[in-house]
């Protein structure tokens, strides 16, 4: 999309995974969560990609160094607004989408909806939806679509903590409106600059903020625990087997594991327990039996693998057999 910068927020080291791994660098069928919030971005062909990072940086910028992507370093973790401020010296006269490294399941059709609806309304626009224990986020105060305050979990009073439209953290900030970003303070109980200030700085600038409303919470919510990464690998499984059923590839089993970036040709059929990882490609009419394990293959077409099998690296021509119960490993 024309004119839009789009900056992605992966400074945070997430105290609740319980990890020294830098939050957005763990993995969901083998890629980093922040891997598909640059996929997601990139889809929408912005002006620009930034990445701000900042825990664990060298972890980040190195996975990111060839995603096409700019890398913003935020040498202190004081806030979201402050994380948007790092990347201001990247900014090139656009509007600002901010997204989340730790939200893997956006989608590209939500993100041009929402874009399309922040620029008819001209204003600053956080994506809402609602949850039914909103302990911990911000809680969102309407009037109509107008957002009179974001009030964050450990600031809300006790009414206000009874309100269950919360802040994704998704935002939609437009180019005059970026230097109202230099007027959020840090009057808050952790003394950090938060984004979602930006609406009380804007209500009072004349030009208030606007929630959009979406109903699918489990796509805009980050993950901020193990659990919440295992839940989001389980529906991600989900999504890429689909889309390889809907090519013509066939799946006798529900605990089939295939790597975001594997290719397999129509007419394959894959039997239960099986994992295919890595940059492997599976040609036309390939068998695959059960149990087996395929990382960065070229498998071609007509090929069966009888199961209970084990290889990595390997190139198989039309028409061979490989098993069953056989390892190869090609280094």
């Amino acid at each position: 999309m024309n004119n839009l910068d789009i900056v992605i927020l992966a400074a945070g080291k997430g105290e609740r995974m319980v990890s020294r791994k830098p939050k957005v660098m763990h993995e969901i069928l083998g890629k980093p969560l922040v891997g598909y919030v640059i996929d997601a971005a990139k889809s929408l062909y912005p002006s620009r990609v930034i990445v701000v990072t900042g825990y664990g940086r060298e972890s980040v910028d190195d996975f990111v160094k060839d995603k096409g992507v700019i890398v913003a370093f935020q040498a202190e973790q004081k806030g979201t607004a402050h994380a948007l401020s790092c990347a201001r010296d990247h900014l090139a006269g656009n509007d600002v989408l901010v997204l989340l490294g730790d939200v893997p399941l956006i989608q590209r059709d939500m993100l041009a909806a929402f874009i399309d609806y922040c620029r008819k309304a001209r204003s600053i626009v956080f994506l809402t939806t609602d949850i039914d224990d909103p302990t911990g986020y911000g809680r969102v105060l309407m009037d109509d679509d107008v957002i009179s305050d974001i009030r964050e979990h450990s600031d809300a009073s006790e009414e206000e903590k009874k309100v269950r439209t919360i802040n994704t953290g998704i935002c939609y900030i437009p180019f005059e409106d970026l230097v109202l970003v230099d007027l959020i303070g840090e009057n808050n109980k952790k003394g950090e600059r938060y984004l979602t200030d930006i609406c009380r700085v804007a209500k009072n600038e004349g030009r208030p903020a606007r929630g959009y409303f979406y109903t699918l919470f489990d796509e805009v919510l980050g993950i901020n625990t193990l659990k919440g990464l295992l839940e989001a690998s389980i529906v991600m499984r989900k999504r890429v087997n689909e889309r390889h059923m809907q090519n013509g590839v066939t799946f006798l089993g529900d605990d089939i594991y295939i790597g975001t970036e594997v290719t397999i040709g129509r007419g394959t059929v894959i039997h239960p327990s099986c994992q295919i990882m890595g940059r492997s490609a599976i040609g036309e009419d390939v068998f695959i039996g059960p149990c087996s394990m395929i990382v960065d293959c070229v498998i071609d077409k007509n090929v069966a693998i009888r199961g209970f099998v084990s290889i990595e690296g390997v190139e198989a021509n039309e028409g061979v057999t490989i098993g069953p119960f056989e390892y190869r490993l090609v280094k």
